[in-house]
């Protein structure tokens, strides 16, 4: 008797089991049979893939929605798409696992169209922009990078800018994505650099054969300097300051700027300028950049050997930067020792030579970070 009713019970827990299981089923079958689809979700100039089940689709309206849930947990939404019976338009959205919204746009007869936003898991937005038929078009903000600027139909144009670590601002201009002045971003190569890049063949010593070199190839220390000398602002005014103590001489300097930039000759020369000048203005404790007074003050004696006035090389490439090699402005470069980069910027004018001293830190990964110039 005890034996059937625990038998029997057995069989009513068993058939309650499989009832719930059933029903379970009968609410979302399509997760049992539905395909895996890995889907292509594009971040900007990247691309991603996420394996997703796409729910049954309702087009019982004039927009529908396709959604699909992340494979490996299907309670959650990874993406949702609008659609119309003329293809992709309306909300476009991608979130990450843990529910937050990671892409948010727009989709207009199958192409991104109006505002593109990219969230971090925190639904911080790392970038924000706008697209027109499916490409850039309109002002980024590349917010993590700290990079601001337009696109026009999908190349960078007009001004961009990028802040730095220590908060300074470095402005570049583009014309239909061709740089055509300031540093850029990333290796980009300016308009004006590009068109003077010339390969010659040279012929190797002992071995015979014939090599492509670049002319212009020199270190990125002396490239930053090239680039401080053209582009920068507080340089120009203290150069005008130096040299431009009446009206006929602050013309003059100022015709050397051609579209913003200083046009001047790269003396093929590298030599230890001396730095007596900076020397003095320390002891009198006029210099400015806290780490060029450290160094001046902390290796006096070495600075005065190394930074002795000889002529100590010569670099063809470094002349071969020059921006304009008849300018009346001539700059002479040093070799950069222990953080500092001497430059004399010599200034023929009616045939008279003047000379306005430069010095320039440069922190140990090789990034220019301060300049004090001459103050008599």
């Amino acid at each position: 008797m005890v034996n059937n009713q625990k038998t029997h019970l057995k069989k009513h827990i068993l058939n309650i089991v499989v009832s719930l299981v059933l029903l379970l089923l009968s609410f979302c079958p399509f997760y049992t049979s539905a395909q895996v689809v890995d889907e292509v979700v594009q971040i900007d100039t990247i691309s991603e893939v996420t394996s997703v089940i796409y729910r049954p689709i309702n087009k019982s309206s004039y927009y529908f929605k396709k959604v699909g849930v992340f494979a490996n947990d299907t309670s959650q939404i990874a993406i949702e798409k609008t659609y119309t019976s003329y293809g992709q338009n309306g909300a476009y959205k991608v979130y990450y696992p843990n529910g937050k919204l990671k892409i948010k746009t727009v989709y207009a007869n199958n192409k991104v169209n109006g505002e593109w936003v990219y969230y971090n898991p925190k639904g911080i937005i790392i970038v924000k922009g706008f697209y027109k038929n499916g490409v850039k078009d309109g002002y980024w903000a590349y917010k993590s990078l700290r990079i601001y600027g337009k696109y026009k139909k999908g190349l960078k144009h007009k001004k961009w800018k990028r802040f730095d670590k220590s908060e300074n601002k470095h402005i570049s201009h583009y014309s239909k994505g061709q740089l055509t002045a300031g540093e850029g971003f990333r290796g980009e190569i300016p308009m004006y650099r590009q068109q003077k890049i010339k390969a010659v063949k040279v012929e190797v010593k002992d071995t015979g054969k014939i090599i492509q070199k670049d002319t212009l190839q020199i270190s990125k220390e002396y490239e930053a300097v090239i680039f401080f000398l053209s582009e920068n602002a507080i340089f120009r005014k203290a150069l005008k300051n130096h040299f431009g103590n009446s009206m006929k001489k602050s013309v003059a300097i100022k015709k050397l700027y051609e579209k913003e930039r200083l046009q001047f000759a790269i003396s093929k020369k590298i030599t230890a300028l001396s730095l007596s000048k900076f020397i003095v203005e320390s002891g009198n404790n006029k210099i400015v950049v806290v780490k060029i007074d450290s160094i001046l003050k902390n290796e006096l004696t070495n600075l005065k050997e190394v930074f002795s006035g000889e002529i100590i090389d010569e670099n063809e490439n470094l002349h071969n930067n020059s921006s304009d090699r008849e300018s009346s402005m001539e700059i002479i470069f040093s070799e950069l020792k222990y953080n500092l980069l001497r430059l004399d910027a010599v200034w023929t004018y009616k045939e008279e030579k003047r000379v306005f001293q430069i010095l320039l830190y440069f922190d140990d990964e090789g990034v220019l970070k301060g300049a004090e110039y001459q103050k008599s």
